[in-house]
């Protein structure tokens, strides 16, 4: 659309809701009737077509979202710090903040998946800079 298509339909937009806008409700039921359109029908069949549209919006930005989760999941995962690197990051931000705490499981240590897990905590939580972010 050229920009002279575009400025005709926004005058004319402009001039239908300047219309909707002055003509009371009773005025446009009685247009509807004239017409023999039920408005009320007419309202819950818009109703109904708008959550149609805003259902198929929602799933498709849903099905978006998790195609996007699972790139970025089998990014970080290729990407992803090996543990003695990961073990040197939490010691880093640890040392780097010292009321940073955490607890051991049974008083002992800490598993392999117990620290990709605080490393990936520290990250959300911005005491960690991403692998991947270049830092």
């Amino acid at each position: 659309m050229n920009n002279e298509s575009r400025k005709t339909l926004n005058a004319v937009r402009a001039l239908a809701l300047k219309d909707l806008e002055t003509t009371s409700d009773e005025e446009i039921r009685a247009e509807f009737a004239s017409e023999g359109i039920d408005p009320d029908k007419l309202a819950a069949s818009i109703a109904v077509s708008l959550d149609e549209v805003l259902a198929a919006s929602l799933r498709q930005q849903a099905t978006a979202a998790k195609v996007i989760m699972q790139v970025r999941t089998a990014s970080k995962k290729s990407l992803r710090l090996t543990l003695d690197q990961i073990k040197e990051r939490i010691a880093q931000a640890f040392a780097a903040e010292p009321q940073l705490a955490t607890a051991f499981r049974e008083g002992s240590r800490q598993s392999d998946a117990d620290l990709e897990t605080l490393y990936d905590d520290l990250v959300l939580m911005g005491k960690i800079p991403d692998a991947d972010d270049g830092r």
